[in-house]
């Protein structure tokens, strides 16, 4: 997935959490599959990106091994994978914020492609905005 398409995506996630009411908390052990393939997928992509900066070499490649991996339609398919339901979809995007915070240390300090490999953060609910 290109990173000209990521805002796009995070821009509708925002867009439509707007339309809401109240949302439920989510934690990551709640998450459909095809929710979990969406923060995992974007939580790989941002660690690949923060590679591309401190090593650009290696972060291209990593890029590009990604794009072959997911193919030429993932974000059509990434975003079809999103939450239906307006509430689910803003439990889901402060989901997202609250891992993505958690991984700003290591995002960081620590942009390495061995951090692909690394299993989400545990998410304490409390910690969710």
């Amino acid at each position: 997935m290109s990173k000209k398409y990521i805002f796009p995506v995070l821009l509708i996630l925002i867009a439509l959490s707007g339309c809401q009411e109240k949302s439920d908390e989510l934690s990551i052990q709640d998450l459909t599959e095809s929710e979990t393939i969406v923060l995992n997928r974007y939580i790989t992509l941002e660690r690949a990106r923060s590679v591309a900066i401190v090593d650009s070499l290696t972060g291209t490649a990593l890029l590009d091994s990604l794009n072959t991996a997911w193919g030429d339609s993932s974000l059509a398919k990434t975003i079809a994978l999103l939450p239906q339901q307006p509430a689910r979809l803003s439990a889901f995007h402060k989901l997202l914020v609250s891992v993505l915070d958690s991984e700003q240390d290591s995002l960081l300090l620590a942009p390495v492609a061995e951090r692909l490999l690394q299993p989400l953060p545990d998410i304490e609910s409390e910690k969710i905005p």
